[in-house]
């Protein structure tokens, strides 16, 4: 027997336009809808801890090699209907997630006028399938169609293939080919032969389930017979089968057989928009599905969820056992342009584990436990009673966003209210309509009123109410949005959504859970077997203005048993975990508009403070680094953990390391990753052992390897590896290298170190088995008078290409570096040199120097970098912490983070052998998008050239400068030869006329130039010789001012040949940091900003020209730069 790991799901109508980390095709309506009361609708109605897909539906899910897929419809260009594509985005838990690029959009003639829902099937060996319904015509004709993966060694199968031997289904004349949609996950029977179903409808409204059967998922034949249907139904869409245990909770694969089973077929229907299904048997003999005898087809049939809930799909999870259902809840407010007003549209349901009651009559339903990684603040109530007309508030939580149990009781069943047979024949919802949360009852209406005003001019209730029936007991439960908010319009869709509870009330209770998330609650009554969600805009409980309580509308007396309320975090996508709490103090309209206007949109911002290691393994990108879960200062540090496949857009994982043994008990500080042999990652880190900052070196490893993101690492009982000796400073012996594997076969080590007289060293150990380590007898380098080394880096550079080495290369045409942070001045320095491999020494160049004075990877906010060799495309890559200018602790507090990553940058060796180059790795430009260009414009003395057509606070610019003459360049004053470049160009500025320059770009500029951070070149005869400066002037970015705020002007010299009498530079800009490349790469600086009066539609940028010798711009490019898809 084959079990099948599939996983499959579909198409979500009227699904969304925005993503959780908001989806590129945002960009455009979100810069057209920067006006307050726009993005105040936009925050205070966006859910924070639901999934918010792009419209239609749900495709496919699947679980595949430890990573969640969801496919979903969206529409490229808008939050309203059309230009579908199947988008696609993975997750490690179902919570957070991150977009990838699109994996199937029309393009051939099977699909050419639409790719709309289907599924996915994980085949033998491990091979997924994407199931869908393309449109061929403008008729919408309807064929099924498969996709499979380009490239199966890729954890996030981001490109999919649709062969050539498409369509795999096309409908016969006995179907209607407009209404022949959505295939489902397949199943292989015991005759060896694979199924699936397609959705339809026939004569009459009957809506049916069309099989088909395949013997190699080829070439497939219609049964004779529908596998199940169903008259006065209409369109049967989103399709979905599968079987459910008997005896257990645990989910069964969609090809599970046996005794103890039972299959659920369920079915979306077209004309009323909900989901029903239907519990019975699958005679295997047959092929037909028979509902048990019990079961209600129809409108008046069991349903998943009675409120806001279409197009579910579910999947087998095999990584916990368990079937897993998804669905898709639309917008309730009316027109279209509310969807455009607020950015995004439609809403995926919290993922729910679902399972047969043991009574068989119907399913249970119950939020994922994943979800609980979300709860933080606890709130309880115990044993309080709630008499006739009494509401209690729920205080210490955050009711716009949290999480709610709550169990009542009652001492009778007594006072239970008749139920009137006239209501027999209506749907629960319109009893609930009838008999709602202000009309007294007798054992109800009691439960909770979610988001709530303060004076109850708003409120959702979501409540029970117990009726008599005969000799039994009939409970209604109800999510009442018509009183949800004071906005009133007849068409305004403000339902009373209720369904009735299959639940023995021998024990007198009753409990219910309330997912609250701003604009959605969706609740699960007497432990999931009803489940109604309700979408709702308030206008006036928003946010700070939200309240939760529960209440009681009944004569008879009820008891809350227990009342456990969490506040909700936001899902992890765009903003990291340590800013969550700061939030929440911080709603006041300054803290959020200051946190959204300097936040920047494609660089990485993980929390305080620096880069611990960084890899690629197994073709995905790890990057570790030191982080607050607490908040946005300094303390409590953990190794955060995220990865990446482009090292643009990144998700996050759980800390992969964090204080918990006697070798780390006070601090888990930096450090590295190495790649042993047999593929074995090892993270080697520095560990405090006591509060008087005793560092030590330890080691930790993966828990399993066959995990593609090694969420989980293992710190063995022989840490720590390293101690440090009498000779050694103990509190100043920090962050061991990435280790590389010496000729004689023994690994090497690096740790920084200090002194007397303050003098920096660089300590090396050897190791044969990298568990016992010995420390040579002398340091691999030091230099006196330069302060503590932390972040040392040692690595290999060719002297024959750009190509990067692995750190433990050998050979010839080679260089080293030796780069190290320096804890005094808070930037990062290298020198060029050579390794004397039988000595273990390093040694600088002659012409190095090796100091303050020396070579600067960055000559900005710029440090602790970490460079790493990149198999996966032959290259060194650096990465380098860029901190924040705004003085105060507070600033990041109210920003809610604090510090962001440079862009990852390729470097190599310049071909003089005198420096370094970098560039931004390539992988960058797939961020661009609108461009501008500017093609030989002459700038003459003091003109300004505005670059118009994009967006000047989220760019990228590249521009040549040519000159036809150096010889009004400027003298370069003797005296400035010993000063840092930063203080002559502090003398020199943008201001300042000169002779040929200064000439460059002003960034982040307001219109009249109160503002503007200008990055520029100055050229200056130097005897007989010519020396560029290159500048990036803080000085003038703020017109906030005060005493101690950093307003730096950075500074560096440019080594390079001006026979051509060019220069070249390239700016990345992103709201708060401008980030330039000079000549190439051969001088970079990164500036952090805060601008008031520049920002967003009030940003623009100019090319400009302050000296008496006139430039030509020859080439300039400019191009709107996209959000990055990050932490998501």
């Amino acid at each position: 027997m084959v079990i099948l790991k599939n996983l499959s799901l579909c198409v979500l109508l009227f699904m969304s336009f925005l993503l959780f980390f908001e989806v590129n095709a945002s960009h455009e309506i979100n810069r057209k809808l920067q006006s307050v009361s726009n993005n105040v609708v936009k925050r205070i109605l966006r859910p924070k801890f639901h999934f918010r897909p792009a419209k239609h539906w749900i495709n496919g899910p699947m679980y595949y090699n430890g990573i969640y897929h969801l496919f979903y419809q969206y529409n490229t260009k808008g939050e309203v209907w059309g230009n579908i594509v199947w988008a696609h985005s993975v997750s490690v838990d179902m919570v957070n997630w991150i977009n990838l690029e699109h994996a199937i959009y029309p393009s051939e003639v099977f699909d050419k006028y639409g790719t709309w829902s289907g599924s996915t099937t994980i085949l033998p060996g491990n091979k997924p399938v994407i199931l869908y319904t393309g449109i061929v015509d403008d008729n919408q004709t309807q064929v099924q169609n498969y996709a499979i993966p380009a490239n199966l060694s890729d954890p996030f199968l981001r490109k999919w293939i649709k062969p050539d031997n498409n369509p795999l289904v096309v409908a016969d004349e006995s179907i209607n080919k407009t209404k022949f949609r959505d295939p489902t996950t397949a199943w292989l029977g015991q005759d060896g032969s694979w199924r699936m179903l397609v959705g339809s409808l026939r004569k009459n409204k009957r809506g049916l389930a069309i099989l088909y059967r395949s013997k190699d998922f080829v070439k497939w034949t219609k049964a004779p017979h529908p596998f199940h249907s169903s008259v006065n139904t209409g369109n049967w869409e989103c399709v979905d089968f599968f079987p459910v245990s008997l005896e257990k909770t645990d989910g069964l694969d969609t090809s599970a057989i046996g005794d103890k089973i039972k299959h659920v077929m369920k079915a979306s229907l077209d004309d009323n928009r909900w989901d029903y299904y239907t519990i019975g048997t699958y005679d295997r003999k047959r092929d037909r599905y028979i509902p048990d005898d019990a079961m209600i087809e129809g409108s008046h049939g069991l349903r998943l969820d009675y409120g806001n809930f279409y197009a579910s799909k579910t999947f087998y999870d095999p990584s916990k056992n368990r079937r897993v259902l998804m669905g898709w809840c639309n917008e309730s407010d009316v027109f279209p342009t509310d969807d455009i007003f607020k950015g995004w549209s439609g809403i995926q349901a919290i993922p729910r584990k679902l399972w047969i009651d043991p009574s068989g009559k119907h399913l249970v339903q119950w939020p994922i436990e994943e979800l609980e990684t979300l709860r933080k603040k606890k709130v309880e109530l115990r044993n309080h009673k709630l008499n006739k007309g009494e509401n209690v508030e729920v205080e210490g939580i955050t009711p716009a966003q949290a999480d709610v149990e709550v169990t009542f009781s009652f001492s009778s069943l007594e006072n239970a209210e008749e139920f009137d047979p006239s209501w027999a024949d209506l749907y629960a919802e319109d009893v609930c309509a009838i008999r709602g949360s202000t009309v007294q009852g007798g054992l109800g209406p009691f439960g909770l009123l979610t988001l709530s005003s303060e004076n109850l001019e708003e409120y959702t209730p979501v409540f029970f109410r117990v009726f008599k029936d005969q000799d039994k007991h009939k409970v209604l439960m109800c999510s009442d949005a018509s009183r949800s908010s004071v906005r009133n319009h007849k068409k305004m869709f403000k339902p009373s959504f209720a369904g009735y509870v299959n639940v023995d009330l021998t024990d007198k209770k009753l409990s219910l859970r309330s997912l609250i998330d701003h604009s959605v609650v969706a609740s699960f009554g007497a432990g999931g077997k009803t489940c109604i969600t309700s979408r709702v805009y308030p206008a006036l409980s928003i946010y700070g203005d939200t309240h939760l309580f529960a209440f009681n509308n009944g004569t008879e007396t009820v008891k809350i048993d227990t009342l456990d309320a969490w506040s909700m975090d936001k899902a992890d996508i765009n903003e990291a975990n340590s800013s969550h709490e700061e939030f929440r103090r911080l709603q006041s309209s300054s803290s959020k508009l200051l946190k959204n206007l300097f936040r920047t949109e494609y660089h990485f911002q993980p929390p305080k403070h620096w880069i611990n290691g960084l890899m690629n393994y197994n073709g995905i990108y790890h990057l570790f680094y030191q982080y607050n879960p607490k908040g946005a200062v300094w303390g409590n540090i953990v190794w955060a953990h995220s990865v990446s496949i482009d090292m643009i857009n990144w998700i996050n994982l759980e800390p992969a390391i964090y204080p918990s043994e006697v070798f780390d008990k006070y601090g888990t500080w930096s450090g590295s990753t190495t790649i042993l042999p047999g593929n074995k990652p090892v993270i080697l880190y520095t560990g405090i052992v006591d509060d008087k900052q005793t560092q030590v070196q330890n080691y930790a490893i993966p828990a399993n390897l066959s995990d593609p993101f090694l969420r989980k690492w293992i710190k063995p009982d022989n840490n720590p590896l390293i101690v440090a000796d009498e000779s050694i400073n103990k509190t100043k012996f920090r962050d061991p290298t990435t280790a590389w594997l010496g000729q004689d076969g023994r690994w090497r080590m690096v740790v920084g170190s200090l002194r007397k007289n303050e003098r920096g060293l660089a300590i090396m150990y050897r190791s044969k088995d990298f568990m016992k380590w010995t420390k040579a007898q002398h340091p691999l380098h030091s230099s006196a008078k330069t302060g503590n080394w932390e972040c040392v880096d040692f690595f290999p550079v060719s002297l024959e290409n750009t190509d990067g080495l692995d750190t433990s290369f050998k050979g010839d045409k080679i260089k080293h570096v030796l780069k190290v942070s320096l804890d005094v001045t808070r930037f990062d320095y290298y020198t060029i040199g050579t390794y004397d491999t039988k000595r273990d020494r390093y040694i600088p160049d002659d012409t190095m120097i090796d100091g303050w004075h020396g070579l600067r990877l960055d000559y900005g906010n710029f440090y602790a970098s970490r460079t790493f060799y990149d198999p996966m495309k032959n290259r060194r890559v650096l990465w380098g912490w860029t901190n924040e200018s705004d003085v105060f602790p507070e600033d990041s507090i109210k920003k809610g983070w604090s510090g962001i990553q440079a862009i990852p940058r390729k470097l190599w060796i310049d071909p003089s052998g005198k420096h370094l180059v970098q560039w931004p790795i390539e992988e960058l430009e797939m961020l661009r998008k609108e461009k501008v260009e500017l093609r030989n414009y002459e700038l003459n003395k003091g003109e300004n050239v505005e670059v118009q057509g994009i967006t000047p606070a989220q760019v990228d610019v590249e521009v040549t400068f040519s000159f036809s003459s150096l010889e009004n360049a400027e003298e370069f004053d003797p005296s400035w030869a010993d000063l840092y470049a930063q203080d002559v160009c502090a003398i020199r500025g943008s201001t300042v006329q000169g002779g040929l320059g200064p000439f460059g770009l002003l960034t982040l500029a307001s219109e009249n130039l109160e503002e503007y951070t200008p990055v520029f070149f100055r050229v200056f005869k130097n005897q007989d010789k010519y020396k560029v400066l290159m500048c990036s002037d803080a000085s003038r970015s703020s017109v906030r001012n005060h005493e101690k705020m950093y307003k730096p002007s950075f500074a560096g010299y440019v080594e390079t040949n001006l026979t051509d009498k060019r220069l070249s530079l390239r700016s990345l800009i992103d709201h708060s940091v401008v980030e330039s490349f000079g000549d190439g790469g051969k001088t970079c600086i990164t500036s952090r900003v805060y601008p008031a009066l520049a920002i967003y539609g009030d940003t623009h940028l100019f090319a400009f020209n302050n000296g008496t010798e006139p430039v030509k711009i020859e080439t300039l490019d400019a191009w709107n730069m996209a959000k990055s898809e990050k932490w998501i």
